[in-house]
């Protein structure tokens, strides 16, 4: 049975794009608010053409999600002088890997996304426009977690000026609530940034019951976590009409080094819930980017050379008083649902890195819970130790960094179910332990994509507080 996505459009205003979707009789939209953008002003200064050019590169992307009730064809509609054979490979590489995760929970492996329906017209030439950079050429992405946080520090310390760009990825929070967490470890350093720019996203796929009434087999739609990392796929050509009004020429993201790594392998399919994370995902875009629209913007992670080890332990060395309670990482309840494996990751890492002050501060703010105790949160640690088929489907660290984590608490003498079992199933003998705390505490050199400037925040950083060997 043949079922068809077609994009309808995109209109604008001043300051919003909504996006329109039929899929079979069903009409789907997202509407993306700007909170300091204006669209008239980038179209009078990159002419409509360009602009337009956009407006689909984020409609395409947007429409990724929808390919979850696996539509047999995608119909570009008005849009197909914009298809190229670069965009293809583009798409196709997105739809393979952004989908990972939904296609193995759901048993969908052997679906491959949708054949391209388009009019064979000619394809529209625009180039790339060369950007000045304005006075604060860096945009950082944050998140409101302790890596957004980290990164703040660093450049805050080391007086790097940058301007901060959030979005509500949690679209079923309330955004003003949500953006007010993203954002209020900003404001107690030393140099906030001068511009805090907004993305509200109005979304009527995610969480809806589509599957489930319109009678998709096999497919269930209703868990926003099978589609996490899809903000860095379209939110890479989201952020760019920003750029484009700032001049901004670097685009820094917080993205970690456990990234690179997935959480299992299916046959010749590898499945890596964050690889709109990895450098792969990093590189694969900017240079599409720089070949159709900006051609001297700089995508990075400033955390990307450090393994988790280091990221909390310098995490400790840098935060401020009462910082920690500023920010939060659990993608399902913000601040702490306590019962995802982003909170049992965090909290574990937490414990083992943070100071004791620190982590009893942690501690007050979870009501003095015990999270390795928790029984709905035992089946990820057992996924985040390595005893499960495959690793816990978040934003967490390789095994081994679990491990080591793990290590430190049963040193530090933390109780709990979950130690009880990494001690029983799991637990590194000593020569082990010691050979993977050597090798998580080198900085990733190879990562050569930071500014020199940057890299050498970081390499100072680390030896000044004695984290690398």
């Amino acid at each position: 049975m043949n079922i068809t996505l077609k994009l309808l459009d995109c209109t604008r205003s001043k300051h919003n794009l909504t996006l329109l979707y039929q899929y079979d009789e069903i009409t789907f939209t997202t509407t993306l608010w700007y909170s300091t953008v204006d669209f008239h002003q980038l179209e009078s200064e990159y002419s409509q053409e360009y602009m337009e050019k956009i407006y689909f590169h984020i409609l395409l992307f947007h429409g990724l999600k929808i390919l979850s009730l696996k539509p047999t064809h995608l119909d570009l509609g008005k849009y197909g002088n914009y298809w190229t054979n670069n965009l293809q490979k583009l798409w196709e590489v997105s739809v393979e890997q952004c989908l990972g995760q939904w296609r193995y929970e759901t048993g969908n492996l052997d679906y491959q996304g949708a054949e391209i329906i388009h009019q064979d017209v000619t394809t529209i030439k625009i180039e790339a426009v060369t950007l000045v950079p304005g006075s604060t050429p860096l945009l950082l992405c944050n998140g409101g977690g302790k890596d957004s946080l980290l990164m703040a520090r660093l450049l805050d310390d080391n007086s790097v000026p940058f301007d901060s760009f959030s979005i509500n990825l949690h679209t079923h929070a309330n955004p003003e609530e949500l953006f007010e967490m993203h954002e209020q470890h900003l404001y107690k350093l030393q140099n906030p940034p001068p511009k805090i720019h907004r993305q509200y996203i109005i979304e009527s796929f995610l969480n809806s019951p589509a599957a489930k009434l319109h009678g998709v087999e096999g497919v269930e739609i209703s868990e926003i976590r099978n589609y996490e990392d899809l903000p860095l796929a379209y939110g890479m050509f989201g952020i760019l009409p920003i750029i484009l009004q700032e001049k901004y020429t670097q685009l820094c993201f917080g993205n970690e080094k456990s990234a690179d790594s997935e959480q299992v392998k299916v046959g010749n399919q590898v499945i890596n819930h964050a690889w709109c994370k990895s450098t792969e995902c990093e590189i694969f875009y900017e240079k599409y980017i720089q070949q159709e629209f900006i051609s001297n913007l700089a995508i990075f992670s400033l955390l990307k050379p450090m393994s988790d080890p280091l990221v909390y332990r310098l995490l400790s060395q840098k935060v401020r008083e009462e910082d920690l309670k500023l920010v939060y990482s659990c993608n399902t309840n913000p601040p702490w649902c306590k019962s995802c494996p982003k909170c049992a990751y965090v909290y574990l890492s937490y414990m083992a890195y943070l100071t004791p002050e620190q982590a009893n501060e942690v501690q007050h703010l979870l009501g003095k819970e015990n999270l390795f105790d928790r029984p709905d949160l035992q089946l990820y640690y057992r996924q985040l130790m390595g005893l499960e088929a495959h690793n816990a489907f978040e934003c967490v660290g390789e095994i081994e960094e679990t491990k080591l984590a793990l290590e430190k608490c049963v040193e530090r003498g933390f109780t709990g179910e979950a130690i009880n079992c990494y001690d029983q199933k799991a637990r590194l003998d000593r020569s082990e332990y010691q050979k993977l705390w050597i090798q998580y505490h080198q900085l990733d050199l190879s990562y050569q994509r930071l500014p020199p400037k940057l890299m050498e925040i970081l390499v100072d950083e680390c030896q000044k507080e004695g984290l690398t060997l």
